[in-house]
């Protein structure tokens, strides 16, 4: 499979995998941005993207960035979309962050998309698991 990037600005890079069979592509800062602590920015891409029909981009974070306190926000990109890749991004830290030019920022992840219509229903089926979320696990 191949999608056609489309480079909105001439300094933008394409996305690109350190190793083949890498999950994510690379995606690259257009320009300097900074991020101030405790804020958020977004970060320019410089490019636009045609995804398969039936797929989704999913805009993931890179272990670079993000254990230096910097996680991608949300970034979820629709097949129809045309537009640039813009990247929400937010500092958890009480110092500014700056992305250099051409740095890798994050990563697209293109999956595969269903889309279910959804139905009221006054009861669900019961699984073992139940209600059981936020830590009904335990810990250990």
């Amino acid at each position: 499979m191949k999608i056609k990037v489309k480079k909105l600005h001439f300094d933008a890079k394409l996305p690109s995998r350190a190793h083949e069979t890498d999950s994510g592509a690379d995606l690259f800062a257009l320009e300097y941005t900074e991020i101030g602590p405790r804020s958020s920015a977004k970060v320019r891409t410089g490019i636009a993207i045609e995804l398969p029909d039936g797929t989704s981009g999913c805009i993931w974070g890179k272990s670079s960035v993000e254990s230096k306190g910097v996680k991608v926000m949300a970034g979820l990109v629709d097949a129809p979309y045309r537009g640039e890749i813009i990247i929400c991004m937010y500092n958890l830290t009480d110092r500014p962050f700056v992305f250099e030019k051409g740095q890798k920022v994050a990563q697209l992840v293109v999956l595969p998309t269903l889309y279910p219509a959804f139905e009221e229903a006054s009861e669900l089926s019961d699984t073992q698991r139940g209600e059981g979320g936020f830590g009904s696990t335990g810990t250990r």
